[in-house]
């Protein structure tokens, strides 16, 4: 059984950190060993799973930061400054989650890009853009974020066993798909 839930945390973690650029991820990626469990219901997918949507969830608040200064449009403007409250928000309940596992709060991402992640360049040039440029690249970020959350919220409700991670996850699901269906709405479907 434990052989089972570990392959399904890895699982997680590949579908989170593959097909990633493979210039912008690291050749060799050192081996993660199970993290300790402290709470009952809480397994290696459940904790995976959080730390992942946390340093999503941190990136993508870093692009958001840049919107009120950057935006050329106003309804962006105004999208990109709720989908930072509710990561705000979403940071501390994951933050609360991991916390009740008994895990250490450790990024075990940094220094690689997964999909849906805004990568540090493309912060960096994000932040060198304004108007209608800004817009389109803060839009294109957007859609590959909420698509990778979508996707990675759908794996845990499979895969994992808290419940109140499920229910995050479930949360997750449905708010990013909300938010697909409103960016479409301002920028036209891609």
């Amino acid at each position: 059984m434990r052989t089972r839930v570990y392959a399904c945390a890895v699982a997680l973690l590949l579908a989170g950190c593959g097909g990633a650029d493979p210039a912008a991820v690291p050749p060799t990626v050192p081996a993660v060993s199970p993290p300790a469990v402290a709470e009952a219901g809480a397994i290696s997918t459940d904790v995976a799973w959080t730390q992942l949507m946390i340093a999503l969830d941190q990136r993508m608040l870093a692009a958001l930061e840049l919107a009120p200064q950057r935006a050329g449009d106003k309804a962006l403007t105004a999208f990109a400054a709720d989908v930072a409250r509710r990561h705000e928000a979403e940071v501390a309940r994951l933050r609360e989650l991991l916390q009740a596992t008994g895990t250490p709060e450790t990024n075990p991402h940094e220094g690689h890009d997964m999909p849906g992640m805004i990568t540090k360049e493309n912060l960096s040039l994000l932040a060198g853009k304004s108007g209608a440029e800004f817009d389109t690249m803060l839009a294109d970020s957007l859609r590959a974020h909420f698509e990778q959350c979508r996707m990675l919220a759908g794996s845990e409700q499979s895969a994992g066993a808290d419940p109140a991670v499920k229910a995050l996850a479930a949360s997750v699901e449905t708010t990013r798909q909300t938010d697909l269906d409103r960016l479409a709405t301002l920028t036209g479907p891609r």
